[in-house]
């Protein structure tokens, strides 16, 4: 997991699991910026911090999950019944 960080004016990311950080560079922070552009709106705020972890494809548009050849398990239920 990875959380990136603003304190002040400065900008990095920590890895959670590999514990060390680094600071953003000025592309990266742009982004992040034009991203989530509400994490500009509260200066006095020392520290904001985003939370950033993976998240399957498919469990984000709720398809169901697929077989390693990338058959549903929907459609080989359906096969396999005939």
């Amino acid at each position: 997991m990875y959380y990136i960080c603003k304190f002040s004016e400065s900008w990095a990311i920590y890895d959670g699991n590999k514990k060390n950080s680094r600071p953003l560079d000025k592309s990266e922070i742009d982004c992040i910026k034009n991203l989530f552009p509400s994490l500009l709106n509260d200066n006095s705020k020392i520290l904001v911090a985003l939370q950033i972890s993976t998240i399957q494809p498919n469990k984000l548009l709720n398809l169901p999950k697929t077989e390693n050849n990338g058959v549903s398990k929907k459609q080989v239920e359906a096969v396999t019944k005939t």
